[in-house]
């Protein structure tokens, strides 16, 4: 898939953080390689498929993240099972471009988000699994 999807967390409406160290937890041992300048991170798969998440660390304090970009998704279970993992267990809230809902991961989520998002995007849904967002991305 030759996209950007976003993951970005909220709290009342407004950017918010979470612990870096969840970002690590969900994509390890996959992240093959560190680039501090930019703030990317290549995940890997196997030869031909990877991705680069670009994440927005907190200026202050590297180890707090509002989210990431994720640079040309790849089609694999394993990145989807990944961002289910993240926004199950934070506030945040996973999309792309197209007819895809915003997709959180519990409901508790939901009144946390920010509301021009949800008016542009639509109303959100709370997914059971990776594959549920690796589905509904694939239909958008």
């Amino acid at each position: 898939m030759s996209f950007e999807a976003y993951l970005n967390c909220f709290e009342g409406g407004e950017e918010s953080y979470f612990p870096t160290s969840i970002i690590e937890e969900a994509f390890a041992p996959f992240i093959t390689r560190r680039e501090a300048e930019f703030s990317c991170w290549v995940v890997t798969y196997d030869v031909a498929s990877s991705a680069d998440l670009y994440l927005n660390l907190d200026p202050d304090d590297a180890s707090q993240c509002s989210g990431f970009t994720i640079a040309r998704p790849p089609d694999d279970p394993r990145l989807y099972d990944a961002l289910w993992k993240i926004v199950r267990v934070t506030s945040s809230v996973v999309y792309c471009a197209g007819e895809c809902p915003p997709l959180v991961g519990r409901a508790e989520t939901i009144p946390h988000l920010n509301p021009d998002m949800v008016e542009t995007l639509g109303s959100p849904v709370v997914v059971v699994d990776g594959d549920e967002i690796r589905n509904r991305f694939e239909h958008s």
